[in-house]
């Protein structure tokens, strides 16, 4: 499935140009000391013309839906919601992009990348990493959470890749005290802006 660039996206954007709309899927949450779960994720990236993707996304949670499945995402059953978090995407002009474990070694040249990102619940976190072709790899370089945070968050790292017009994603989390582990995964897929 192809995509349109709209006119008004600035060029140091066209690596991320993917990532923009609406989006919608089923995924799971495991992560230590936490029962797995189905979630319904919600991603939305827009642009206002300058050189960064400003981002939210939501998780709720949702029954467990097969990731080989076809899904219709308006059909998708939400309920509370279990995370948000928002930010902004930008390339890293001028920068290297930093290497992430199982991030492709061949392929087009990456493109630096920095995330942004802040979630409620009481963590701000950087990473950078790199858009290749129909995949981008980020990791965590900063990571901070207030005194008040109910699990301090210590690492992040993230993937996510555009496969027949639908974006999978992984992230994966170091927090209450445990290592990084898979914390949760999904896909997404366009809905209606």
């Amino acid at each position: 499935m192809t995509f349109t660039i709209a006119d008004d996206v600035a060029p140091e954007l066209y690596p991320l140009a993917w990532l923009l709309g609406s989006w919608r899927g089923p995924g799971v949450l495991a992560y230590p000391g936490i029962p797995e779960r189905g979630i319904v994720a919600d991603m939305v990236v827009t642009h206002d013309g300058g050189p960064y993707l400003a981002y939210t996304t939501t998780l709720r949670l949702g029954e467990r839906v097969d990731h080989e499945a076809p899904f219709d995402p308006e059909a998708l059953v939400a309920g509370e919601i279990w995370s948000r978090e928002s930010g902004f995407w930008r390339p890293a002009t001028g920068s290297e992009a930093r290497p992430v474990q199982g991030a492709p070694a061949d392929g087009p040249a990456p493109t630096a990348i920095e995330v942004l990102a802040t979630d409620p619940s009481g963590f701000a976190a950087v990473l950078d990493g790199s858009a290749q072709g129909p995949r981008i790899d980020v990791a965590s370089d900063w990571v901070a959470s207030t005194a008040t945070s109910p699990g301090r968050v210590t690492a992040i790292r993230r993937m996510y890749g555009w496969v027949r017009g639908e974006i999978f994603w992984a992230h994966e989390l170091a927090a209450f005290g445990h290592e990084l582990a898979n914390y949760a995964s999904g896909r997404l897929a366009r809905v209606a802006d």
